[in-house]
């Protein structure tokens, strides 16, 4: 199999197959106002998913071993021939607010966006997008309110639920699956090209794609190419985010012969495997290993499990089915207009006095590694500067490893799998889909 020796993260999707014995690393980074988001695609199989179309198809040689200022720079180095080095990590939603019936990018074809004081820079902070008057009669009635027990919260955990201070009370974390999606497989740059929202919402167009296209239309993989998982077993997912917003995660499943509409993909929620939420570290060195760091294996590979992971099924959507929480706690750029400030160190955020280090910002909840030490003055192994920890904030140097219960009665055939990452920070919604073929 390829490794990579270095990976920045946002959201890294990983599908193992069960009978194949090729892997391909896809990797690319975007940032979106304050937001990197990877999408990381490990596929035993030697192709990308769809959203990597655009990349050679010679995966193995055009991945292999890069470095950091190298992958999907932003679509950079993509070409209008598609043989490129794919935008995998350029397909999500944005402007989707929980109580919406749809995004704004898909209300206001002209869309400009912005946010309430004192962070009106940050898409989603106390502001819900319903249409281009914000709450008013674009949103269902009555409004809905956040489902997530708070327990589950990301960030934010010291405000009053319902208050003012309450900042992010609209995003889509805080009700798991309902907040709109413009596509299940995400949109390609975010947004239309008439619309106006900051940071990289960028797409580079090609024959497979343009900016504002959406991830379902794009082409299958070729059969002999996917991927096959066993009715009744476990399969391999994971992911990484690069800034970290918070938020949590599902994993579904829609029959390929069928539309690929979000209503499809949530008949066929998957259930995690909840002992299995692993820390993978992709990079050899360990940015910030103490004596309490385990050694890391000969294959180069350090695994660390979850010690209190935490799944929700209250208060999701669809009823019941299961989402996980992002296990990497924040680090806050800057506390403004959050509850409490002073209650963490550093109330300046990552831009106060004792950055980097153990006093710096406000760590969200304990770190899932007992080496973590606070921010690092991180410059080595692929680390992403001084916005990470051990295993905190912006921990770009891995991925978040789940295994997902296949159903036992689930039918042979081809399906495809989606990807949803509901944000809590932001408003904005990470999805990417890939084929996989299920046998019994």
């Amino acid at each position: 199999s390829i490794t990579l020796h270095h990976v920045l993260y946002p959201v890294y999707l990983f599908v193992s197959a069960i009978d194949l014995y090729f892997s391909v690393y896809i990797y690319c980074i975007f940032r979106m106002h304050s937001l990197f988001l990877f999408f990381f695609f490990f596929l035993m199989i030697r192709r990308p998913p769809r959203s990597t179309l655009s990349s050679s198809s010679a995966a193995s040689d055009v991945y292999k071993r890069q470095d950091l200022t190298q992958g999907c720079d932003l679509g950079n180095r993509a070409t209008v021939d598609g043989l490129s080095d794919g935008q995998a990590c350029l397909w999500w939603s944005q402007g989707c607010s929980i109580g919406c019936d749809k995004c704004m990018t898909e209300i206001d074809k002209d869309w400009t966006a912005s946010a309430a004081p004192p962070q009106a820079g940050k898409i989603g902070f106390r502001t819900r997008y319903c249409n281009a008057s914000f709450n008013s009669a674009g949103a269902p009635s009555p409004m809905m309110s956040s489902t997530l027990p708070k327990e589950a919260w990301t960030l934010n955990l010291n405000a009053i639920e319902g208050s003012e201070q309450d900042s992010y009370r609209y995003n889509p974390w805080r009700a798991p699956g309902y907040a709109p999606i413009v596509d299940p497989c995400g949109q390609a740059g975010g947004k239309l090209s008439s619309q106006h929202i900051g940071g990289d919402s960028i797409f580079t167009d090609n024959k497979f794609a343009s900016m504002g296209d959406l991830g379902s239309n794009l082409p299958a993989t070729p059969t002999d190419k996917r991927p096959r998982w066993v009715a009744g077993a476990n399969a391999k997912v994971a992911w990484g985010p690069l800034y970290n917003h918070g938020g949590g995660y599902q994993y579904r499943l829609c029959p390929a012969g069928e539309p690929l509409t979000e209503r499809c993909f949530q008949k066929m929620p998957l259930e995690f495997d909840r002992t299995k939420q692993t820390m993978v570290w992709n990079t050899r060195e360990i940015p910030g290993a103490t004596s309490k760091t385990p050694v890391v294996p000969p294959n180069q590979t350090l695994r660390w499990p979850v010690p209190h992971p935490v799944f929700v099924d209250n208060g999701t959507w669809p009823i019941g089915s299961s989402w996980a929480r992002d296990p990497i706690p924040r680090i806050n750029d800057n506390n403004l207009g959050l509850a409490d400030p002073e209650s963490c160190p550093g109330p300046k955020g990552t831009d106060g006095p004792d950055c980097p280090g153990p006093h710096c910002g406000c760590l969200q909840f304990e770190p899932p590694c007992p080496w973590d030490e606070g921010q690092l003055n991180c410059t080595g192994a692929g680390c992403h500067g001084n916005g990470m920890g051990s295993c905190s904030s912006d921990w770009v140097v891995g991925l978040i490893e789940d295994e997902v219960k296949i159903p036992e009665d689930l039918a042979a055939g081809e399906y495809v799998l989606s990807w949803r990452w509901d944000a809590e920070e932001t408003a904005q919604i990470w999805a990417n889909c890939a084929d996989v073929i299920v046998t019994n």
